[in-house]
């Protein structure tokens, strides 16, 4: 995984997957039920973890779930997100429909949208990311194709990564 081979000696890396494919509201399979379980658990993760920096990255529902768990978790510093979902049709629970009353103004959050689709009623469409734009720690970074396989080969995850891992804890970063 390019994660790991990049950045395994210099962090700890933590993955999770959706197997219920419902942006994790029904929890994590075989660690929490549903989102306060999830929460719960990835607090005290975290307090273990005793970490300086904590960034949640995630594509599209994981996007979504960066956002989500970015914002109830304790001391998130900063949120990646590739073509988020923020607003959910559909939703398992109906209390999390919508991200925008969850953000902090702790977390720094970077959603990196597509613009290169036009059909509004898309899950990836801008507007998702424009949602939170309202918000001075969202910073919305416009693509015209959102690839994670291009992102990964032009350098710009490892850029968006870098610029974090590597600024100082007490800087603007």
């Amino acid at each position: 995984n390019y994660l790991t081979a990049k950045y395994a000696d210099i962090c700890d890396l933590i993955f999770y997957i959706d197997n219920h494919q419902c942006c994790y509201h029904k929890g994590i399979q075989g660690i929490s039920t549903n989102i306060e379980n999830t929460v719960q658990y990835i607090n005290e993760k975290i307090i273990k973890g005793n970490y300086e920096k904590i960034i949640f990255m995630g594509v599209s529902a994981g996007g979504y779930a960066s956002i989500l768990f970015g914002s109830l978790c304790e001391n998130i510093t900063h949120v990646i997100s590739f073509i988020p979902k923020v607003i959910l049709d559909n939703p398992y629970d109906k209390n999390y429909q919508n991200l925008k009353p969850f953000i902090n103004s702790k977390t720094k959050y970077i959603l990196v949208g597509d613009e290169s689709i036009k059909d509004i009623n898309d899950h990836h469409h801008i507007r998702q990311c424009e949602e939170l734009k309202v918000f001075n720690n969202v910073t919305v970074i416009k693509k015209q194709r959102v690839k994670l396989k291009e992102l990964r080969d032009n350098g710009t995850i490892k850029t968006l990564l870098d610029s974090i891992l590597y600024a100082k804890v007490n800087s603007s970063s």
